[in-house]
């Protein structure tokens, strides 16, 4: 059956080169991105930036050079532009009064967090919009690439087979993610390309988050349905299409693409369900559902949509094979949703007051991890470094005019996936249905994730629409009808050749350049400064370990490198912040050998001050950085002795209180004032965001507050804590009945465990070594032999074990269970000595133990 041909004329060599070299760039840039675990670090970021900047700069000259060539217009580039010019708006240093006007709150916010500098006149006098103005940059950088990919996704694919090639290149990168994270479920050792260590075990393919993998795969899986329906329509038209047909078809040569996405599609579902996604597996079912119905109800497609039940099909079976128990068990946690990370419903309730205090321009792109814990009223007790919901942060972060832009956008581009469902007189229309299969998907799953943080999802996004739109676009070129086809129509002729002016384009090219070497820029800072700051952190751990007594060239190397990432990036609070603490632990080393207090001497004082100088200038690049203030207030107030710090450490708890620091310095000024009571929710909180600092918060209520009853009732039903205070306390004998209550608890906690069925080995064991020390060697010895059960190469509890039998005067068992420590671990020195210790009992003592173990 002959199809009508609507593409726009071949022009000549030169403007096929630059087509050629675009989509070279186009499908390496979405190859490199999900390789590059999305592209979340400085230096893919970069990549990220060169690839777009090269494409616009293509395409730029394309316009300059060739005067055939003219930009294809659609109104879906007025919110795109719009969107941008607010990013830039909230980084131009505006006089405060038309703050006033724009943002009352953000002035208002600004000059009281700022109002008390030294120099608060001359800061005030001009300020942003943006809370936190390098973050906003960096986002800018990104949602200019993923603007960039857009524009050139509408004008450059305008023919079917370079829109069925860049459909094919998305199912092939796709299907081969699918593959590589089906492996890694089945044979993989919790790594990424089983080398990349994750901090949790909730990665799938090459993302470290689940999630963000379930909404680039169902991307991928719409591009490939896409490509499987053109094809299927080119080879059968209209008519229904029947099994064996299908079947013998697909054996052909020419259909192996097609193969190739019926693969990626169901590999790409089943890989999803097996990720455990829970947004991911209903959005795509919820998109499923849509497509199968739009295909059923489309007339002369009645054929199609068994199609996609088939290959559901197929990837219900692999799910069913590989892991169906976990699927349905993560499935009916559906109703324990919202408690997830905090509660996501709670998290947008928080949204929803800063949206109020900024509603118009919001607190800054990029901005919500430093403007958010100011609403934080949950009670969970760590930050959400996003809010896991996509329209709540963006309508936080630019305001009711950034959301409403994003919702303008979204219309315009379902308008036009209606008009190529509707309006179907070319096979190439037919990847609408994919490619809205994959969008409603991500759509639905924005409502409670943050994946289109990722460039890897946002740029496939972004094509997805730059496709819909340039096709719903050639159907208004044909049809002539509306008032959106006229305008293109009337857009073209003015952009015709004999119209457009050359110098113009020229003009337009040189801006494109200027705008990628600023964004190029900004992005190798960032790439060279996080590199730097990897050095910094690796450091950090090494000087932790040995609670910060480093020497004087570990403290160099720390600081210098931490002195390089801020040069490069002299405008990142994070960085000038933890610079100033690693500069106070490089001068706080020299402490009283009798009493561990820190001796402070006149150098200390002067470095002291400096220190507090340059973290009251780090506050001015983010106003609501709240832990600059409270580490700025804690050594204002504890070493300088001046009260104001006080107030720092105050506003620093208000602006961070999901900050561990913040809280234990916030609670213990409170102890510091006489207001004890106050101090324990703070504390507590502290402990919670950092477990280390359980036991400075106990020495502060045992040996500064006195209060060592406020110690045992903050450690609840927690083991560990109860157990520390249980050890500090017994330090004194002055707190004889608290440890003996302490103690008690704890055997009371650890016994109810014990006595739950699925009971872990560690609790056995803890259980077992408080009947040792409390010389009860017969209950020890049971419940260790029950935790070796559970695990049992577990050569501490082993030797534990050998010992315990050992006080029992049961030599040959304590014997064997060293000898089975040394079968574990033949260089276990502790499990030697104690064989050798037994052996050279008396024989006459061992005779008569052995005899009482025959008796």
């Amino acid at each position: 059956m002959s199809q009508p041909q609507f593409d726009i004329p071949s022009c000549d060599t030169a403007f096929s080169r630059f087509d050629t070299v675009i989509e070279w760039l186009m499908i390496a840039l979405l190859a490199f991105m999900p390789l590059a675990f999305g592209a979340v670090s400085a230096w893919s970021e970069q990549v990220v930036i060169i690839l777009t900047g090269a494409m616009a700069i293509c395409f730029a000259l394309k316009l300059a050079i060739r005067k055939d060539a003219h930009l294809i217009w659609t109104w879906a580039y007025v919110p795109v532009a719009l969107f941008l010019i607010l990013a830039v708006v909230q980084l131009l240093p505006l006089p405060v009064s038309l703050i006033k006007i724009l943002s009352p709150e953000t002035a208002a916010t600004k000059t009281t967090l700022l109002g008390n500098l030294p120099n608060a006149a001359d800061i005030l006098n001009k300020m942003t919009l943006s809370f936190y103005p390098q973050a906003t940059r960096h986002n800018l950088r990104l949602i200019l690439a993923i603007a960039i990919v857009f524009v050139i996704t509408v004008n450059i694919y305008r023919r079917d087979e370079q829109i069925t090639r860049l459909l094919s290149a998305i199912a092939i990168i796709g299907g081969g993610l699918a593959l590589l994270a089906l492996l890694q479920n089945l044979i993989g050792n919790g790594k990424i390309y089983w080398i990349f260590p994750t901090y949790n075990k909730g990665y799938s393919g090459t993302f470290v988050n689940h999630s963000h993998y379930g909404q680039f795969m169902n991307l991928s899986m719409g591009a490939a349905l896409g490509f499987l329906l053109v094809k299927l329509h080119k080879e059968f038209g209209n008519k229904k299409v029947a099994l064996p047909e299908i079947v013998t078809r697909l054996g052909e040569t020419d259909f192996r693409m097609a193969w190739f996405c019926i693969g990626t599609i169901i590999l790409g579902a089943a890989t999803v369900f097996i990720s455990l996604t829970r947004g991911g597996m209903v959005s795509m079912l919820i998109a499923v559902g849509f497509t199968v119905v739009i295909l059923a109800f489309k007339r002369g497609l009645e054929g199609r949509s068994w199609i996609i039940t088939a290959m559901a099909l197929g990837s219900f079976i692999c799910v069913l094979h590989i892991g169906f128990d976990a699927v349905y068990e993560r499935l009916a946690t559906l109703s324990e949703f919202d408690r997830a990370e905090g509660g996501r419903w709670e998290i947008v309730k928080d949204i929803s007051v800063a949206w109020m205090r900024f509603p118009l321009f919001g607190a800054g792109l990029g901005s919500h991890d430093v403007v958010y814990p100011m609403f934080d009223r949950s009670t969970f007790s760590s930050l959400a470094g996003h809010a896991e919901n996509e329209y709540a942060q963006m309508a936080e972060e630019t305001g009711a005019i950034g959301l409403g832009l994003m919702l303008v956008l979204i219309a315009i581009v379902w308008r036009n996936y209606i008009k190529n469902v509707r309006h179907i007189g070319h096979s190439i229309h037919f990847a609408a249905f994919g490619l809205g299969f994959g969008l409603l998907a991500i759509m639905i799953h924005s409502f409670s994730d943050f994946g289109q943080h990722l460039p890897a999802n946002a740029c496939l996004t972004a094509v997805s629409c730059g496709l819909l739109v340039g096709m719903g676009r050639r159907i208004a070129r044909r049809t002539g009808k509306g008032t959106g086809a006229a305008a293109d129509s009337a857009t073209d002729r003015k952009n015709s050749p004999g119209q457009l002016c050359r110098l113009l384009r020229f003009v337009v090219a040189i801006c494109v350049v200027a705008i990628w070497i600023w964004a190029i820029t900004g992005a190798n800072n960032a790439r060279c400064a996080e590199s730097y700051w990897k050095e910094v952190l690796h450091n950090e751990e090494s000087l932790a370990e040995k609670n910060w007594l480093g020497s004087n060239e570990e403290y160099a190397d720390i600081l210098s490198h931490a002195m390089k990432a801020a040069e490069y990036q002299p405008d990142n609070a994070r960085y000038r912040h933890w610079l100033n603490i690693y500069r106070w632990r490089s001068i706080s080393r020299v402490t009283d050998p009798d009493t561990g207090q820190l001796i402070v001497t006149p150098e200390t004082l002067e470095f002291t001050r400096r220190i507090v100088d340059d973290l009251h200038q780090t506050r001015v690049l983010c106003p609501t950085f709240g832990a600059t203030y409270c580490v700025a207030g804690q050594l204002a107030y504890f070493i300088l002795n001046e009260p104001k710090g006080a107030d720092h450490i105050r506003t620093g708890y208000k602006l961070a209180p999901c900050d561990a620091t913040s809280c234990f310095v916030a609670g213990l000024l409170d102890v510091r004032e006489g207001n004890i009571d106050a101090s324990v929710e703070k504390f507590h909180r502290a402990a919670e965001l950092n477990g280390r600092l359980f036991r400075d918060v106990v020495d502060v209520y045992v040996f500064q507050a006195k209060r060592p009853d406020l110690a045992v009732s903050m450690a609840q039903d927690n083991i560990s804590w109860l157990s520390q205070v249980a050890r500090i306390l017994s330090e004194d004998t002055e707190y004889h009945d608290l440890t003996t209550q302490a103690r008690a608890e704890v055997v009371r906690l650890l016994k109810d465990k014990c006595r739950e069925p699925d009971v872990r080995a560690g609790a056995l064991a803890s259980l077992a070594g408080v009947y040792a020390r409390e010389e009860n060697y017969e209950a020890a010895t049971d419940y260790y032999r029950q935790a070796l059960v559970l695990d049992y190469g577990n050569t501490g509890w082993r030797l534990a074990l050998a010992r315990t039998l050992a006080r029992m005067d049961k030599v040959p068992e304590a014997i064997h269970e060293a000898r089975i420590c040394l079968r574990l671990r033949p260089q276990m020195k502790a499990a030697t000595k104690l064989i050798e210790h037994l052996s050279t009992l008396p024989k006459q003592r061992r005779e008569n133990v052995e005899l009482r173990i025959e008796n």
